[in-house]
């Protein structure tokens, strides 16, 4: 006799972007990678970096671990209050938080890697809808994790390059005069 499992696995038409739900994608950057990290935790940047998200000030721990911000996030048509959670914070190497809110969760890491030349950084996210409904809303308007992530390394390149690129001139200026 044989046993059926208790779900069905066919996709259904609101599961099929289930791939989506893991994202990894990489970019190189021109900076070393203090200048990546700074700009990774420069308050000034952080609307730039994540426009879904809107943190109120930070404490004088973060970006350590187990510091929390509070905010609110919009994923798509949701809009949320949302608890940022630093989870992981080695300087120069990595850093990873949880972003909740009541109908979804979300996971960022960020891997500085130092290359020739610069950084090569690693950006993984997922992001779990707490439902079918919160999936939809989260879906609608604002298109992928996939697109998300690459708006944040996008972000995080051209900041960290500009910054990069004027700390340079400031120390030629400087050895000039």
């Amino acid at each position: 006799m044989a046993i059926r499992p208790l779900r069905s696995h066919r996709r259904r038409w609101w599961l099929a972007f289930d791939e989506s739900r893991q994202v990894e994608r990489r970019v190189f950057v021109k900076a070393p990678p203090r200048t990546v990290w700074t700009a990774l935790h420069s308050p000034a940047g952080m609307a730039a970096l994540f426009p879904e998200l809107t943190l109120g000030p930070a404490d004088r721990a973060w970006p350590a671990a187990a510091a929390v911000r509070t905010g609110r996030a919009r994923l798509g048509l949701l809009r949320q209050e949302a608890t940022v959670e630093s989870l992981e914070a080695r300087p120069l190497t990595s850093f990873r938080f949880r972003v909740t809110g009541r109908l979804f969760a979300s996971e960022w890491r960020f891997r500085l890697e130092p290359r020739a030349g610069g950084t090569r950084v690693v950006h993984d996210a997922v992001l779990q809808p707490g439902g079918r409904i919160a999936d939809w809303m989260i879906r609608l308007r604002r298109g992928s994790l996939a697109e998300r992530v690459e708006i944040h390394l996008r972000a995080l390149k051209e900041i960290a390059e500009t910054e990069w690129i004027d700390d340079v001139d400031t120390q030629r200026g400087s050895r000039l005069a």
